[in-house]
């Protein structure tokens, strides 16, 4: 009981805490623009404010303008992501930059290190910037190059519509993007639901199926598995257009609904990508859950305390992926760090003996799940209390 006070208590304070870091994160200054708007124009003399961006001029007289530059948005894997697009007098693209991102460091620094961003220069606000058939994407990091195409476009036309008074194409809506991830995902639900019933007789088959196609199609092939990065940004607010982001959609609703439903997690033991590649090491070395005797309890909240400051210092600097410290995407998109490798590495060895090492000792969302379903239990334990009261004071 005593037990059980002391981790509401503690789970209070984290809480408490997250909220102070989000909010003084939200009264940070914004990054000063103008470091991007020399990497944009770097033949620029000076800039000076126009009706919505920035004016660019050659020299000090009025009869050297060259351009226009705009800042504009469009949601990446992270969050919000602004980009700073300038053009010519005809609307041409002559230069991009990032001004400000909520990536994973990793999955940015893959776009940068590409001809990606030099690729717009040329193009005119009216041409297409769809990725894969306009523009050409990168591999691994697709919401990424998507929500930098989005801004680039959005940034040209508003150029050429309000600065140059050029007839842009109507806006469309996001198309709605609901393909293989989506469906799969879906049929996980639900197989995850029908084998959690008593009187289904095949849980254990059910479960290792899950597991398989979790990690082969939401692992290798689409490398999306559910991260602290996506708690993050949900915390955060960071909540991308529902029709182009339909599955992160699905993976957070769907876990919530259920944790809250019936407060078992649908994700960790059932489909997620690295639990199963664990079990799979495990299987061919027999691997079993092994005591760690008088270090369980410091293990379980040094796994917490790592969890609890990588929420706080992306709260506190509004980047979702800054302190992603998991290794899914070491192994499922073969990029990483030495650092990295060597501890997949580690984990995968550890895994032949020891039952999901990282999940039991190191992933960040066991502690937030520990966290949902103490709170879920202790909302309930007072709703009860009242009832209780409630009825006993009507007798």
């Amino acid at each position: 009981m005593q037990t059980k006070k002391i981790e509401r208590l503690l789970g209070a304070l984290a809480i408490a805490t997250i909220i102070i870091a989000w909010i003084i994160g939200a009264n940070l200054a914004d990054k000063d623009v103008f470091p991007a708007l020399r990497a944009a124009a770097p033949t620029a003399n000076h800039f000076t404010p126009s009706r919505t961006g920035y004016a660019i001029f050659g020299d000090e007289t009025e009869n050297s303008l060259l351009g226009y530059v705009q800042v504009a948005s469009a949601n990446g894997y992270g969050g919000p992501m602004k980009v700073v697009v300038a053009t010519d007098l005809q609307g041409k693209i002559t230069g991009v930059s990032i001004l400000q991102h909520k990536e994973t460091p990793l999955w940015i620094q893959k776009v940068l290190n590409t001809k990606f961003i030099k690729s717009f220069t040329g193009k005119k606000y009216s041409d297409g910037f769809q990725l894969g058939k306009d523009v050409d994407g990168i591999t691994g990091a697709t919401y990424t190059s998507r929500a930098i195409a989005e801004a680039v476009l959005k940034g040209s036309r508003q150029i050429a519509g309000t600065e140059l008074g050029l007839a842009v194409p109507a806006e469309t809506n996001p198309r709605i993007q609901f393909g293989i991830p989506e469906i799969v995902l879906l049929g996980l639900y639900a197989l995850g639901y029908f084998g959690h019933q008593s009187k289904f007789k095949f849980t254990k088959q059910a479960r290792w199926v899950s597991m398989i196609v979790g990690m082969v199609v939401l692992g290798f092939i689409y490398t999306s598995p559910l991260t602290i990065s996506d708690v993050n940004k949900f915390l955060l607010g960071f909540w991308p257009a529902w029709q182009n982001h339909l599955y992160w959609y699905l993976l957070m609703g769907g876990i919530l609904f259920v944790f809250t439903v019936d407060n078992k997690n649908p994700y960790c033991e059932w489909f997620c990508p690295f639990g199963a590649a664990q079990e799979c090491m495990g299987a061919l070395g027999g691997a079993k859950s092994r005591s760690v005797g008088k270090y369980k309890l410091f293990l379980l909240w040094l796994q917490r305390g790592l969890a609890w400051l990588a929420i706080l210092l992306a709260l506190l600097f509004r980047n979702p992926g800054l302190t992603s410290y998991e290794i899914f995407g070491t192994l499922f998109d073969l990029s990483g760090n030495s650092v990295q490798f060597a501890l997949l590495g580690l984990v995968l060895i550890t895994s032949l003996f020891v039952r999901r090492p990282w999940c039991t000792y190191l992933c960040p969302l066991r502690p937030v799940s520990d966290l949902y379903r103490t709170f879920r239990t202790w909302v309930i334990d007072l709703w009860k209390k009242r009832t209780v009261k409630t009825l006993a004071s009507q007798k």
